[in-house]
C-alpha cells in the first residue's frame, strides 16, 4: 500500500494519498509500511497512568495531598491515602484508588527537570548487582535508592489497610521516572517479593531516557513486560548518547505527532533501537514533546490554581490552550566534544532545530 504520513514533507507519496494503519515515512530516504505488531499494549490503561504521570508534577503545597486538589489531579479518579515521596531533589506520589481497587506509584524522578536534563552530559554508569556485566545508570540507581524506602513503605501501608482486598499495584513514571521503574521493580521483586507479584503488567513509562549499558537493557527488557511509550520528537529517549555507552530497553511505542488510537502509533520491535521508529529519526530540539504525551500536556500542572488560565483544574491540559506552554522550561546544556564525534543535523523534514549529539563529553544544545 501506498505511504503517507502528514506529519512530515512527503518526499515519496501522492498528496492525500491513503495508508494503511501502521503505514508511516521512516524518515530514512524511503517511505515504509510497517504493520502494527501484536502486542497487549493498551491505550487505556496507558492514559490511566498518564494521569498520575501528571498529577505527580504537583507538589502537597499545591494540593497533591489527600484533598486531591491540585491543579492536575483527576477528580474522576481521586486518589486517597496519598503519600508524597520527596528526598534528595526526587520525587514519587502513592495513593488508593478505591474504584479499581489499585495502590499507584507514579515516579516523577527530579524535582528540576532542567537540572536533570543538564545532567545527561556526564551521565556516568555503574555496576548492577541484579544481572551479569549489567551497567545502569548512576544518577537512575542513585534517584531510585533515595525513593524506594519511602514509596515501599507507603506500599506495606496501603496492602495492610485493604486486606480484604487483592490490591493491584500501578507502577508508572515520565523521564527520569521512566527510568526509574525498572530499577524500582527489580528492588521490590527483591525485597518484597509479595508485592511484586501484585505488579500490574504490562507497566506504562512516557519519554524514558535509556538506562544503561546493552547488558542491562536486554536483562530488563526481558525481565519486566513494559511499554516505553515515546512521543514524536521527544528528545530525552536518545539520551544519553550511545557514545556514552547506554542502550534502549524495549519495548518502544512510537507515536506521531498528534492523535491517539490505531494508526496514531506503532508498536516498535524487541531491540529497544529500531531504525523504523524514534531511534531512527533525528534528534529534536522540540522540548514540548517531552511534557506532551497522548495529546494531553502537563507542563505547567504545577503552577497556583490563582495563576491558572480557565482551563486549568481538570487533566489535562491540551496543548494550543491560554497559558498551557507558559512553564515549558529553557534547556541550556553545553560541553566541548571530541572533534571527531561532531555532528550537528542541519534540519529535518519539519525543519526543526535539532539537538546535536556530540560524542563521550556530552550534547551540546540550546533548546
Amino acid at each position: 500500500p501506498t505511504c503517507c504520513n502528514s506529519d512530515f514533507a512527503s518526499v515519496c507519496c501522492p498528496e492525500n494519498s491513503a495508508c494503511s494503519q501502521g503505514c508511516r515515512d521512516s524518515l530514512l530516504g524511503s517511505c515504509d509500511c510497517i504493520p502494527l505488531r501484536e502486542s497487549r499494549y493498551n491505550e487505556t490503561d496507558a492514559l490511566y497512568s498518564l494521569a498520575f504521570v501528571a498529577a505527580s508534577q504537583c507538589t502537597p503545597e499545591a494540593g497533591l495531598n489527600n484533598t486531591w486538589a491540585c491543579t492536575a489531579c483527576p477528580a474522576s479518579m481521586p486518589l486517597q491515602e496519598v503519600t508524597v515521596v520527596q528526598n534528595e531533589g526526587h520525587q514519587a506520589l502513592v495513593g488508593y484508588d478505591e474504584s479499581r481497587g489499585a495502590a499507584v506509584v507514579a515516579l516523577r524522578g527530579s524535582l528540576s527537570l532542567e537540572d536533570w536534563i543538564a545532567d545527561l552530559q556526564s551521565a556516568t554508569m555503574v555496576d548492577y548487582p541484579y544481572c551479569e556485566g549489567c551497567q545502569i545508570g548512576t544518577g537512575w540507581l542513585t534517584a531510585c535508592e533515595s525513593l524506594q524506602p519511602g514509596v515501599t513503605e507507603a506500599l506495606v501501608d496501603i496492602v495492610s489497610h485493604h486486606s480484604d482486598v487483592d490490591v493491584e499495584i500501578v507502577v508508572t513514571g515520565h523521564s527520569l521516572g521512566g527510568a526509574m521503574a525498572p530499577i524500582f521493580l527489580a528492588e521490590l521483586a527483591n525485597s518484597e517479593p509479595s508485592l511484586y507479584s501484585a505488579v500490574s503488567l504490562p507497566v506504562y513509562t512516557f519519554g524514558q531516557p535509556r538506562g544503561g549499558n546493552a547488558a542491562y537493557a536486554s536483562w530488563a527488557s526481558e525481565k519486566f513486560d513494559l511499554y516505553r511509550v515515546v512521543h514524536h520528537d521527544d528528545p530525552v529517549p536518545h539520551l544519553p548518547p550511545p557514545a556514552l555507552g547506554f542502550v534502549q530497553m524495549n519495548t518502544e511505542v512510537w507515536y506521531a505527532e498528534s492523535g491517539t488510537g490505531l494508526g496514531s502509533y506503532e508498536v516498535c520491535d524487541g531491540s529497544g533501537e529500531d531504525q523504523q521508529c524514534s531511534a531512527g529519526t533525528l534528534v529534536s530540539g522540540d522540548f514540548t514533546d517531552h511534557t506532551t504525551y497522548l495529546d494531553h500536556d502537563f507542563a505547567s500542572v504545577t503552577r497556583p490554581a490563582s495563576d491558572c488560565a480557565p482551563s486549568c483544574g481538570r487533566f489535562p491540559r491540551r496543548m494550543g490552550e491560554e497559558g498551557a506552554s507558559a512553564m515549558l522550561p529553557r534547556v541550556e546544556i553545553r560541553g566541548p566534544p571530541p572533534a571527531e564525534m561532531r555532528e550537528l543535523c542541519k534540519g529535518t523534514a519539519r525543519g526543526t532545530k535539532l539537538v546535536r549529539v556530540l560524542g563521550t563529553s556530552g550534547l551540546s544544545t540550546d533548546l
